[in-house]
């Protein structure tokens, strides 16, 4: 058990250190990521950013895929089948929800772009390997804006999703992978909310030390 993000954040560094110095930046999903990122950036001395990535829903409820606030998406081809969804049904869905993404990343960051990732380490962080959709977006974003190297870092995740995000990244650090993992909030004693004033905080207290 982790008593919380926190917690989760600075036992993660500790099987991070030897990026401890070297040329990092540590991206955490918006929402409980970041509050797992900023203890792991800090412990680390290294730059944090958030990472926005969000769902592709449709108006039913049906999960098809999901998108980043950059250029990268994962598209669930048979979900969208089974819902009978058009391409430009799925592409005006896209367009909305990246526009979303982008919005959201800029208002966390207090209008502020994103740190560039060209020639760096990413390590992308978050609470757990729960939405496999979303730390797969993370990851293929990261590479697109110029990443060297890929790293996924969860507290906890199922061995499938540990398995899965090997393929899409180039190193995973898991700390605990249960056969039984159902959900990340099983895990940690206090699992509150990050709310969107937390991660301008926690980005705007890093930004300070790391500019």
């Amino acid at each position: 058990m982790f008593s919380d993000r926190r917690d989760a954040g600075r036992r993660l560094a500790a099987r991070l250190h030897r990026y401890s110095g070297t040329n990092v930046l540590v991206l955490g999903l918006a929402g409980g990521g970041l509050g797992v990122a900023a203890e792991t950036a800090a412990s680390l001395g290294a730059p944090l950013d958030a990472l926005v990535v969000r769902e592709i829903t449709l108006p039913d409820g049906a999960r098809v895929g999901a998108i980043s606030e950059g250029r990268a998406r994962v598209l669930d081809e048979d979900a969208v089948r089974q819902a009978k969804a058009g391409d430009e049904e799925i592409r005006g869905l896209e367009r909305r929800v990246r526009a979303d993404a982008r919005t959201l990343g800029l208002r966390l960051r207090s209008g502020r772009p994103r740190r560039p990732l060209t020639g760096r380490a990413a390590i992308v962080v978050d609470d757990g390997a729960a939405s496999r959709p979303a730390l797969d977006v993370a990851c293929r974003d990261a590479r697109a804006e110029g990443a060297a190297r890929v790293v996924v870092a969860v507290p906890a995740a199922s061995p499938a999703d540990v398995d899965h995000l090997r393929m899409v990244a180039d190193e995973v650090v898991c700390l605990l992978a249960p056969a039984f993992f159902t959900t990340a909030s099983d895990f940690y004693l206090d699992f509150r909310p990050v709310s969107e004033a937390d991660i301008t905080r926690l980005i705007g207290r890093a930004a300070e030390y790391t500019a």
